[in-house]
């Protein structure tokens, strides 16, 4: 800032305005004098160098020196304009303070009146200087002001006492409260205590170490539970080296700190997911891999990021048809005329050990950047094993296809044979004896045999696609199909299942058929849902009021192949049963029933529609 003081003297006595120039200058070394013969003149000095305070004569001819000042005010309102006249009187003075004159000093014939004309100098213009500073300050101020309060980061000014002097409509609603509400109140009423506490061991740092700024990161919670993350960049006012307050600026960073938990979680299961992962850039160098990929490889995963798919074909781990198959997939996927953004393919790859493995490949362009080709991301299964139990399992499936044709031809036929001569020999002796009867509770024993065996080699555990079916249809279906006798059906609830239709009656056939076979008299058996707090989700129960459970076994020995309690009893049934029932991953209970009898419980049974099981017509009963 210029320190001098530039005075333009105007006086029509040059005798005057030498002398007043040169005692002004001795006595104030700041000063440095113009002079002009008129107020004209003046004028003219005015427009061309800057003048920091005029003084003027009274009496001139042309212009007066308050016709002077009037000009001056035109140009600058707020120029110190100083009086210095011989023709002093209460008159004038009044009259050019009425023009806005800064100050009026009467000539006197000392050489003292200059002494005090360069105190009345200095004073106006310090004046001046100062009101423009402030003025200046004032701006600058609201300036800021105006940039905190509209700033899109939350800001805020802090006194000594923690007491918020400013406070921006962004950080009120960071912290979630009314911005008026907060200025004037100290700061940790509204935000965490840990957070705060934070942020005053950060200000003693600064004080203490005498760095200027902090950054530290923060979690506030709103009244209603939100939770946002901020990174606060603080910074220690100090006055004189004294701790006077501080300013903060936050970054709401609450979605990027989200977004970095879902990366993490991301990576967690990249990393932990069974399949091999890896990424080549545009120019086909691995440039990101998870440690499965890495696996039948001789290199670690640090040693193959960075390499080249071209040297893994060198290496011998793929052949040449492999590049070739990856180039054409990535020009489908590129070209305008593919919709797909992925490919999938299979590839023989041969692993450090020498064993020829085959892979299936799905691979999608990585985003583009600035429409250019940026890469692309392969997903690796081996299928190797699966292709290899696959083919057993077709295998196993034809040995249980010729089993099940040896079970129906060449042992029914027989069966049959024996079973119509048994009736022939009957018919022609016009009577049934003991041995007959036994012959045909054995024959049609065998025969019962046999169509548990063709179920197990034709279904084995696999069910069909699950359809929504009310449980009070499925149950008489299956009481229809079973010869219960004088035996009755009970329902209980409304539920509406999931299930494999043929397979799940062919359960309940089992049971039914077992609670009738072993049951005393003609029993009751109720067939019914439990409670389950899954909604997805709920349990059957089938119960009888027959004997129970064979006391002292195992539940687990009910479901072995073979176990039966009757000398007539297949031993499959039950066996059938948990057969059916863990094919649909259901979990099977035994226990004893209210009534005394057995009860057989099914869980993590999948429920249907609302609408499907609107027509189950609840509690029921039937013979």
């Amino acid at each position: 800032m210029h320190s001098g003081m530039d005075v333009l003297c105007v006086d029509d006595d040059p005798d005057v305005r030498d002398l007043t120039a040169t005692f002004l200058e001795r006595t104030a070394d700041a000063i440095e004098v113009t002079t002009a013969p008129s107020g004209r003149d003046g004028i003219e000095r005015i427009d061309q160098q800057p003048i920091d305070c005029v003084v003027s004569d009274y009496d001139m001819p042309g212009l007066s020196g308050l016709e002077f000042l009037e000009v001056v005010r035109e140009r600058d309102p707020e120029l110190p304009f100083i009086l210095f006249t011989g023709k002093g009187s209460e008159e004038i003075a009044s009259e050019a303070i009425s023009a806005g004159v800064t100050d009026y000093v009467r000539k006197e014939p000392s050489t003292d009146q200059y002494a005090v004309l360069a105190n009345r100098i200095e004073n106006a213009i310090a004046k001046r200087r100062a009101d423009q500073a402030r003025r200046r300050s004032e701006r600058e101020l609201e300036q800021y002001r105006t940039l905190v309060e509209t700033a899109v980061d939350p800001m805020y000014v802090l006194d000594d006492s923690g007491v918020c002097l400013v406070v921006n409509e962004a950080l009120a609603d960071f912290v979630g409260c009314d911005r008026e509400r907060m200025i004037g109140n100290r700061l940790e009423q509204f935000v965490d205590s840990d957070a705060y506490e934070r942020g005053a061991k950060s200000l003693e740092r600064l004080v203490g170490t005498g760095h200027k700024r902090d950054r530290l990161e923060v979690t506030i919670t709103q009244d209603n539970g939100e939770r946002r993350v901020g990174e606060v960049h603080l910074t220690a006012l100090t006055d004189d080296g004294a701790f006077d307050g501080s300013v903060g600026v936050v970054r709401d960073i609450s979605d990027r700190k989200e977004r970095e938990r879902e990366l993490q979680t991301y990576e967690r299961i990249v990393e932990l997911a069974p399949i091999a992962l890896f990424t080549l850039d545009e120019t086909g160098t691995i440039s990101w891999l998870n440690d499965e990929f890495a696996v039948p490889f001789e290199e670690s995963p640090a040693e193959l990021r960075g390499t080249t798919f071209r040297t893994l074909i060198d290496r011998g781990y793929y052949d040449e048809r492999v590049a070739r198959k990856y180039e054409e997939k990535v020009r489908q996927m590129l070209s305008s005329r593919h919709d797909s953004q992925r490919a999938m393919y299979s590839v023989r790859f041969r692993s450090a050990d020498g064993d020829v493995e085959i892979h299936d490949v799905h691979t999608k362009l990585l985003p583009l950047e600035d429409g250019e080709f940026a890469g692309t991301i392969h997903a690796v299964r081996d299928m190797t094993q699966r292709r290899r139990h696959q083919r057993e399992l077709e295998r196993q499936n034809d040995r249980l296809e010729q089993f099940a044709s040896l079970v129906s031809h060449d042992l029914r036929n027989p069966l049959n044979v024996a079973q119509g001569s048994l009736e022939s020999h009957a018919s022609a002796c016009h009577r049934t004896d003991d041995h007959i009867e036994n012959v045909r509770d054995s024959l049609g024993r065998m025969n019962e045999l046999i169509d548990h065996l063709l179920s197990l080699a034709h279904h084995g555990r696999t069910v069909g696609e699950p359809t929504a079916v009310p449980l009070s249809q499925l149950a008489r279906d299956a009481w229809d199909s079973v010869d219960t006798g004088g035996a009755t059906l009970e329902l209980d609830g409304k539920a509406t299942i999931l299930v494999d239709t043929g397979r799940a009656q062919e359960l309940l056939e089992n049971l039914f058929r077992n609670c009738v076979e072993h049951g005393d008299g003609d029993p009751t058996i109720t067939v019914g849902t439990l409670t389950d707090d899954d909604a997805m989700e709920t349990a059957v129960y089938v119960a009888d009021d027959g004997p129970g459970l064979p006391p002292g076994e195992p539940t687990e020995t009910l479901f072995e192949f073979g176990y039966t309690t009757s000398e007539s009893g297949t031993g499959l049934g039950l066996a059938i049963v948990r057969e059916i029932a863990e094919a649909h991953d259901w979990t099977i209970t035994a226990t004893d029933s209210a009534d005394g009898g057995a009860r057989f419980e099914f869980r993590d049974i999948t429920i249907g529609a609302d609408q499907v099981g609107a027509h189950d017509p609840g509690t029921v009963s039937e013979n």
